[in-house]
């Protein structure tokens, strides 16, 4: 994966993040902004969100503000998908695959961790 597509993809969640954590009118609209992506970009998103997880989870790294704008994604597709608050289900579930899938690699893959570090510098402290 670019570092463009990293860049690109943590400008748009970063707007996004202090709304994650309060429940209500700004995670609807946070869920209604994925929705509203195209399936490529969201399942980017998502594998982004699943390989940051692993590999913090691995190696023990803190995220950036950029890696916990990251981070929120998974959690709105969790909560678009359970709590029945996404317009197109299959679409989510399809992301949330896409995430747990990246974050099972992440986890099992054999390598350094300065080098998944070097990988996404501006993700990681």
């Amino acid at each position: 994966m670019k570092i463009k597509y990293v860049v690109a993809a943590t400008a748009i969640f970063v707007p996004g993040l202090p709304s994650v954590a309060s429940a209500g009118q700004g995670e609807q609209q946070n869920i209604n902004f994925l929705a509203q992506m195209p399936d490529a970009k969201l399942n980017l998103a998502a594998k982004m969100a699943g390989d940051l997880n692993g590999v913090m989870q691995r190696c023990r790294l803190r995220p950036t503000e950029d890696g916990k704008a990251i981070i929120a994604v998974p959690v709105l597709l969790y909560d678009g998908r359970d709590k029945h608050l996404t317009p197109n289900p299959r679409k989510f579930q399809r992301a949330i695959h896409t995430y747990e899938r990246a974050y099972a690699m992440a986890v099992q893959r054999a390598g350094n961790c300065q080098t998944e570090k070097a990988k996404y510098p501006k993700l990681y402290r």
